[in-house]
């Protein structure tokens, strides 16, 4: 019998594009989402999060969605008109970051990835998130 890995994912975010120089340079995953800034009564602001577009990974997360991203161009493609990219984030150790983003893609489906939808290629996992993440089942198993 496989023991079940366990994940606990706290996402930091949302980060606007405009921000996310503001990203933490962790190792760990980054969701990339398409959403409109809104104002409350007390003139805060707020992302109102519409999709979840594409999940990543790097060993550090700031300097991938600062530098030259390859899909960075068909992220902005999805954009409706008034709509701009957010990013949330959650540090993985280095060592299990394509399991834990293979996971996460698996079981989310994101459009714009291109890997990882098809199979989970891993042993079994549960994944439980909690923070800024949208869009995402916040706890689940895969086996």
């Amino acid at each position: 019998m496989l023991i079940e890995k366990r994940y606990n994912l706290e996402f930091d975010g949302y980060y606007p594009e405009v921000h996310k120089d503001g990203i933490p340079a962790i190792s760990g995953l980054y969701f990339v989402y398409r959403g409109r800034r809104t104002q409350n009564k007390d003139g805060k602001h707020s992302a109102d999060i519409k999709e979840l577009l594409y999940i990543g990974q790097s060993e550090d997360v700031n300097a991938r969605l600062n530098g030259k991203h390859e899909h960075y161009e068909d992220w902005n493609a999805e954009l409706e008109k008034g709509e701009t990219l957010y990013y949330s984030v959650c540090k993985v150790p280095i060592g299990s970051l394509d399991e834990v983003e293979n996971a996460c893609i698996y079981k989310a489906q994101p459009p714009i990835n291109t890997q990882g939808k098809e199979t989970y290629n891993y042993s079994p996992v549960r994944v439980i998130s909690k923070g800024m993440v949208s869009k995402f089942d916040m706890d689940f198993h895969l086996r």
